[in-house]
Protein backbone atom coordinates (compact mmCIF):
# COMPACT_ATOMS: atom_id res chain seq x y z
CA UNK A 1 0.00 0.00 0.00
CA UNK A 2 1.43 3.24 -1.14
CA UNK A 3 2.38 6.48 1.93
CA UNK A 4 2.79 9.39 -0.20
CA UNK A 5 -0.06 11.86 -0.34
CA UNK A 6 -0.05 14.91 -1.64
CA UNK A 7 1.05 17.33 1.27
CA UNK A 8 0.27 20.75 -1.37
CA UNK A 9 0.31 22.18 -4.47
CA UNK A 10 3.33 25.12 -5.07
CA UNK A 11 1.69 27.32 -8.24
CA UNK A 12 4.27 28.82 -9.92
CA UNK A 13 3.13 32.50 -10.62
CA UNK A 14 3.69 33.12 -14.31
CA UNK A 15 2.27 29.36 -15.06
CA UNK A 16 4.32 27.38 -16.82
CA UNK A 17 8.08 28.24 -16.90
CA UNK A 18 10.14 25.62 -17.10
CA UNK A 19 11.59 25.97 -13.44
CA UNK A 20 12.63 23.49 -11.01
CA UNK A 21 11.81 23.01 -7.68
CA UNK A 22 12.84 20.56 -5.16
CA UNK A 23 11.29 19.64 -1.26
CA UNK A 24 13.64 19.41 1.79
CA UNK A 25 11.40 17.80 5.04
CA UNK A 26 12.85 18.48 8.65
CA UNK A 27 11.74 16.52 11.12
CA UNK A 28 10.60 19.07 13.79
CA UNK A 29 11.42 16.96 17.02
CA UNK A 30 14.96 16.44 16.24
CA UNK A 31 15.89 18.62 13.51
CA UNK A 32 17.02 15.39 11.62
CA UNK A 33 16.63 15.79 7.58
CA UNK A 34 15.03 13.31 5.14
CA UNK A 35 18.14 11.94 3.23
CA UNK A 36 15.92 10.68 0.34
CA UNK A 37 18.65 8.89 -1.56
CA UNK A 38 19.40 6.49 0.84
CA UNK A 39 16.15 6.90 2.49
CA UNK A 40 16.70 7.95 6.34
CA UNK A 41 16.71 10.36 8.87
CA UNK A 42 20.51 12.27 8.87
CA UNK A 43 21.86 14.87 10.70
CA UNK A 44 23.80 16.10 7.82
CA UNK A 45 22.90 14.11 4.53
CA UNK A 46 24.67 16.16 1.33
CA UNK A 47 22.12 18.33 -0.33
CA UNK A 48 21.68 16.78 -3.09
CA UNK A 49 20.79 13.61 -0.87
CA UNK A 50 18.22 15.63 1.02
CA UNK A 51 16.59 17.37 -2.43
CA UNK A 52 13.02 15.52 -2.96
CA UNK A 53 12.24 16.34 -6.43
CA UNK A 54 8.80 17.82 -6.94
CA UNK A 55 7.88 17.13 -10.76
CA UNK A 56 5.36 19.70 -12.56
CA UNK A 57 1.63 18.16 -14.02
CA UNK A 58 1.79 18.35 -17.69
CA UNK A 59 2.89 22.22 -18.40
CA UNK A 60 0.35 23.55 -15.82
CA UNK A 61 2.91 25.28 -13.27
CA UNK A 62 1.42 23.53 -11.16
CA UNK A 63 4.05 21.19 -8.78
CA UNK A 64 2.56 18.77 -6.19
CA UNK A 65 4.56 18.13 -3.50
CA UNK A 66 4.15 14.38 -1.71
CA UNK A 67 5.48 13.08 0.75
CA UNK A 68 8.21 10.50 0.37
CA UNK A 69 6.54 6.63 0.51
CA UNK A 70 9.40 6.39 3.81
CA UNK A 71 9.33 8.83 5.31
CA UNK A 72 8.38 8.31 8.92
CA UNK A 73 5.30 10.02 10.82
CA UNK A 74 6.16 12.85 12.48
CA UNK A 75 5.79 16.98 11.88
CA UNK A 76 8.01 18.34 9.31
CA UNK A 77 9.39 21.81 8.40
CA UNK A 78 9.28 21.44 4.53
CA UNK A 79 11.02 23.70 2.58
CA UNK A 80 10.65 23.99 -1.23
CA UNK A 81 13.25 25.84 -3.24
CA UNK A 82 13.93 26.54 -6.93
CA UNK A 83 16.68 24.80 -8.17
CA UNK A 84 19.45 27.65 -10.35
CA UNK A 85 21.68 25.62 -11.39
CA UNK A 86 22.25 21.68 -12.98
CA UNK A 87 22.01 20.32 -8.99
CA UNK A 88 20.49 21.26 -5.96
CA UNK A 89 22.56 23.46 -4.07
CA UNK A 90 22.76 25.22 -0.71
CA UNK A 91 22.61 28.64 -2.47
CA UNK A 92 19.38 27.86 -4.16
CA UNK A 93 16.46 30.36 -3.23
CA UNK A 94 13.83 29.16 -1.23
CA UNK A 95 10.17 29.67 -2.45
CA UNK A 96 8.04 28.61 0.27
CA UNK A 97 8.27 27.08 3.90
CA UNK A 98 5.42 25.55 5.72
CA UNK A 99 4.79 22.42 8.35
CA UNK A 100 2.95 19.54 7.85
CA UNK A 101 2.46 16.25 9.73
CA UNK A 102 2.79 12.92 8.42
CA UNK A 103 0.70 10.19 9.82
CA UNK A 104 1.87 6.85 10.08
CA UNK A 105 0.55 4.38 7.44
CA UNK A 106 -2.49 2.92 7.41
CA UNK A 107 -1.86 -0.95 7.55
CA UNK A 108 -4.47 -3.53 5.88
Amino acid sequence: MPTSHIIRTLFDALGYTGNIYYARFVRKADGLIWDDSNEVMAAEPSWSNSAVAITETGQTGQYPIYNPENLPAGTYDIIIYQQSGSDPANTDDVELQFDAHIPQPLVS
